[in-house]
């Protein structure tokens, strides 16, 4: 696919179209999409969503990305759910966000019917109920899951360009997708973004996203829940 270097809206719209023509041609596929910024997952989703329907998207994310604007831009890493909210009737499901504007606070606040998040704390406090709280929110959904690296603790995935302190860790996480998984009817495609090799030590991000790559593979292949 070819990008459009300081053209946004050409280079999404050429995601779309090739995530469609994908769709298209390869149905039934195990689907992944490795960037780049969290904005790809807006033209994928997009496409998804006109192809067959998403009911909920399932974000594991540092920030909740749900900004009205930054930097005087609509359409950014930093506004891209508040967009896809705006579009279109999904269900968003936050896991492991901890760094939020005033702004994306209060947008929360008003739309808690489609909106949950679960933060670094409540996710260990209520470790052993997590499979009940993400079962009761997504459970018979279908659904499509975003990673970004940026929801692990620094110490384990320092090539971000936007690290947080206090993330989770790689266990809880593996723990958190697998119950998804469970409570999930489907789960129709999965991203994993915000890889930045120029701020990684020892390419110890590249490993970790190679890994959680490998891991969910291998949940699909144990037949947790089918992705088409």
């Amino acid at each position: 696919m070819v990008v459009s270097p300081g053209d946004i809206t050409s280079s999404l719209n050429n995601i779309e179209v090739v995530v469609k023509g994908i769709l298209e041609e390869y149905p039934n596929k195990k689907y992944f999409f490795i960037g780049g910024e969290h904005l790809i997952t807006y033209p994928i989703v997009k496409a998804f969503t006109n192809y067959e329907g998403i009911d909920a998207l399932v974000v594991f994310d540092a920030h909740t990305d749900l900004r009205y604007e930054y930097l005087g831009s609509r359409i950014n890493h930093a506004t891209v759910f508040r967009r896809l909210l705006e579009e279109s009737s999904l269900n968003i499901l936050y896991i492991g966000s901890r760094a939020l504007s005033l702004d994306e606070l209060s947008f929360i606040d008003e739309h808690r019917d489609v909106i949950k998040l679960i933060d670094p704390y409540t996710l260990y406090s209520a470790e052993d109920d997590l499979l009940s709280i993400i079962k009761n929110y997504i459970g018979g959904k279908k659904i499509y899951l975003s990673i970004d690296m940026d929801v692990f603790d620094p110490g384990y995935a320092p090539g971000v360009s936007n690290p947080e302190p206090l993330g989770i860790d790689p266990f809880i996480f593996l723990k958190s997708v697998k119950y998804v998984m469970e409570s999930a009817s489907r789960i129709i495609g999965i991203d994993i973004v915000e890889v930045n090799p120029l701020m990684d030590v020892n390419d110890i991000t590249s490993l970790l996203a190679s890994k959680i790559i490998f891991e969910i593979i291998a949940l699909i292949n144990r037949k947790h829940c089918t992705i088409q």
